[in-house]
């Protein structure tokens, strides 16, 4: 008999705060593999819908660490004054990998230490978020399993509100150190893939390969919209500040007898009074929803909007967010700002969308046009859904198979 092959997944976050990590486990259990998940309890948002997730997922061994005080236990307390004492030794030692994991992230030694105690073994451990990129080494290290670390974003060019200088020089050790230790890495961007490599600056790299974030078409219909007003939707797991709706809501307010959006995901109350509300009479907001429901519901409008802001910070300039796979897989119309991977997306895709330029007055602009094309573009929302479809997961899974079967492939060599 065929020994099965065991998968170790590793993230900071829960299965609902990390779609891309979750589709992989899935893709593992419909290869037949015996698959672990750790994970972290989130007590916000997410934790509704995580139960739902969990309920479905039966034949997956989950387990969920302390994330905050709301669920204290003394391995979240350590690991807060382990985060606390290691940011001072930093600043005497900043070669040290330990120092800067555990400075880096006080979940990255609660994964640590809970992998030290556990005695199972598997043939591949593939980690997702930064946090956990060195306990995959360290535990892959000591099981003698394979593994492999996916470049979600590029960490050390996300913005950081504190210790901002030491905090991207750990980032930057931390990649530069451990990717090259990997058994192949992916990353969700072309332009995330670039930077990493010229972050390493190595010849010999482990085997890489770019996966996009996209999904099963399953979630997806094409539904055709006939409406009188021209519907847009975005979607964010927050609906919050500086996330660029402060530029797109003034310029959908110029035309607001002719169009309506609806916002999608946690919304800030304190973002709604100091912001939002002004433009109330266009707009909807729904709570956050499981993933078959969330792409269910986005087919149902015109126009997606994609309104990353390279002022944010580099990752925001480079990334590919879930979003405008969404929004192409659901045969929207794409209204996405001109960052220089959204503009790389388009140019390859032009059929799916425009470019608008990161400010009130271009979204205008592009809105007038939108409104005035807006019979074309719902007639050629059926050509869209087509087109997009080879942006799937269906696709893209063939990529991450034939990578993970390389790597196994190894140990079998």
């Amino acid at each position: 008999m065929q020994k099965m092959t065991k998968v170790l997944f590793l993230s900071k976050d829960n299965l609902t705060a990390n779609p891309r990590l979750k589709k992989e486990l899935l893709l593992a259990r419909q290869l037949g593999w015996e698959v672990t998940f750790v994970g972290f309890d989130l007590q916000n948002w997410t934790k509704k819908i995580e139960e739902q997730v969990k309920k479905s997922l039966q034949n997956v061994k989950l387990f969920y660490l302390s994330a905050s005080r709301k669920n204290f236990d003394l391995l979240w307390l350590t690991s807060v004054l382990v985060e606390k004492f290691t940011r001072v030794l930093y600043i005497f030692n900043r070669k040290n990998l330990w120092i800067s994991a555990f400075a880096h992230s006080r979940r990255s030694f609660a994964l640590w230490w809970w992998l030290k105690w556990h005695r199972k073994k598997y043939d591949l451990v593939i980690a997702h978020t930064l946090p956990s990129i060195f306990p995959a080494y360290k535990f892959s290290s000591r099981v003698g399993a394979k593994w492999i670390f996916d470049v979600e974003d590029y960490h050390p060019g996300e913005k950081i509100s504190k210790d901002v200088k030491f905090e991207k020089m750990r980032r930057e050790q931390l990649l530069r150190s451990l990717l090259p230790k990997t058994s192949a890495f992916t990353y969700a961007s072309p332009l995330i893939g670039e930077q990493i490599i010229r972050l390493l600056s190595q010849s010999d790299l482990p085997e890489h390969s770019f996966i996009a974030n996209s999904f099963p078409q399953k979630y997806f219909r094409l539904v055709q919209e006939n409406g009188q007003k021209v519907r847009f939707v975005w979607f964010s797991q927050n609906i919050a500040p500086d996330r660029g709706l402060e530029l797109l809501l003034p310029a959908l307010w110029q035309f607001k007898d002719k169009v309506e959006i609806t916002l999608i995901g946690n919304l800030y109350s304190e973002f709604w009074n100091s912001f939002l509300s002004q433009y109330s009479t266009i707009i909807k907001i729904l709570s956050p929803m499981s993933e078959d429901k969330l792409y269910a519901k986005i087919c149902e409008y015109d126009v997606g909007c994609a309104i990353e802001l390279t002022s944010a910070d580099l990752n925001k300039d480079i990334a590919l967010s879930n979003k405008i796979y969404a929004y192409a897989q659901a045969g929207l119309y794409i209204l996405a700002t001109d960052t220089r991977a959204q503009k790389l997306f388009l140019t390859e895709n032009p059929e799916l969308g425009t470019l608008t330029g990161q400010n009130t007055q271009e979204f205008s602009h592009k809105i007038q046009q939108i409104i005035k094309d807006i019979e074309k573009i719902r007639a050629g929302k059926p050509e869209r859904f087509r087109l997009a479809s080879r942006l799937s997961w269906d696709n893209e899974q063939k990529k991450v198979i034939q990578l993970w079967q390389k790597v196994l492939n190894e140990i079998k060599a």
